[in-house]
């Protein structure tokens, strides 16, 4: 079968990366907007795409032009012959499978009401998801309950699953120990508080301690917040993540992926998000002492003083793929019948 995937975030060439290895017997189309690293990683992961829009800024009318028109315009063009449109909530690939009849599978991990989610669900035939989220919270979003899959674990599982660690990463660094921090997502849609980074506290605090630090910006501007820092680097090109956090001291991050990508790789993880509805995977892996979160740079320059990392179990994340892999080998068997 063809099978199209749109990517428009960071964390999603990493995420389809194995899933297109373990499904080579399908012919997969790739595109994506530039935007942040997808990019950088796509061409690290040498995944074949097509470059199709960007990002249109904070703006909800820009958005709405840029996103909901243009975009979409251009993936009509290229998006030109398919079976399955699979992403990880991409509403431009759920409208144009509706309107070519195609079927349209989408992963997702939280329970934000956004607006390009609340639009695509009433389209989406298959709704994947994990179990951490309560399915009221899911319907609320407008899933049907006919759409809704559930599996156990995190999203970062299914590619944490397929993690070998990279001999030579130790190369790419200045340093020989280091803790990673990415600052708040403060542009993008579903945070509500646009407070000020509490980074540039932290890395003062963490400069007093001696601790080196690989920064890695999530906009151009966020490059400033290491300059004058003699113990911070930024890397030139995109790195794989899960190096980053296999091989980190500790992680810290204004969002959530990276936060659970080193949490399911046994590293003092740190989430200082800046809303205090945090989402349901987020809290599931606080309750379970796999994530801090907080905003005060003391607690965290504090916490990570005092953590260690734990051994990796690699055979929990292998357990989650093997069920969300059989999970869609169910779902393109159906829709190939």
């Amino acid at each position: 079968m063809k099978i199209w995937i749109d990517i428009k975030n960071s964390h999603e060439p990493m995420f389809f990366n194995p899933l297109i290895k373990n499904f080579s017997n399908h012919d997969f189309k790739i595109t994506a907007r530039n935007y942040a690293e997808i990019v950088s990683l796509l061409e690290l992961f040498k995944m074949d795409f097509t470059l199709v829009g960007k990002h249109y800024g904070e703006h909800i009318i820009n958005k709405i032009i840029g996103r909901g028109m243009l975009r979409n315009f251009e993936l009509l063009k290229n998006a030109s012959f398919f079976d399955i449109a699979l992403s990880h909530m991409s509403l431009e690939s759920v409208l144009i499978s509706k309107l070519k009849s195609k079927k349209s599978i989408a992963f997702y991990d939280n329970e934000i009401k956004q607006l390009y989610v609340t639009s695509a669900l009433p389209f989406l035939d298959y709704f994947i998801v994990p179990d951490a989220i309560n399915i009221q919270a899911l319907l609320d979003l407008g899933a049907s309950k006919e759409s809704i899959i559930q599996y156990g674990g995190y999203k970062e599982d299914l590619y944490v699953a397929s993690y070998t660690p990279d001999p030579d990463f130790s190369k790419k660094i200045p340093f020989e120990s280091f803790v990673a921090i990415r600052p708040e997502a403060l542009k993008a849609a579903y945070v509500s508080n646009k407070s000020k980074t509490i980074v540039p506290q932290i890395l003062k605090l963490l400069q007093d301690e001696g601790i080196n630090i690989i920064l890695l910006p999530r906009y151009p501007s966020d490059v400033n917040l290491g300059k004058g820092f003699d113990n911070v680097y930024i890397p030139p090109s995109a790195l794989n993540g899960l190096d980053i956090c296999y091989h980190s001291d500790a992680v810290l991050t204004g969002s959530g992926t990276l936060a659970r990508e080193a949490a399911c790789l046994g590293t003092p993880s740190v989430s200082f998000y800046p809303d205090p509805s945090l989402l349901a995977v987020d809290r599931k892996m606080i309750k379970d002492n796999k994530i801090f979160h907080s905003r005060s740079p003391n607690e965290i320059v504090r916490y990570i003083l005092n953590s260690e990392k734990i051994k990796i179990d690699f055979q929990r994340s292998r357990n989650v793929q093997t069920e969300v892999f059989s999970i869609l080998e169910s779902i393109f068997s159906d829709i190939k019948s």
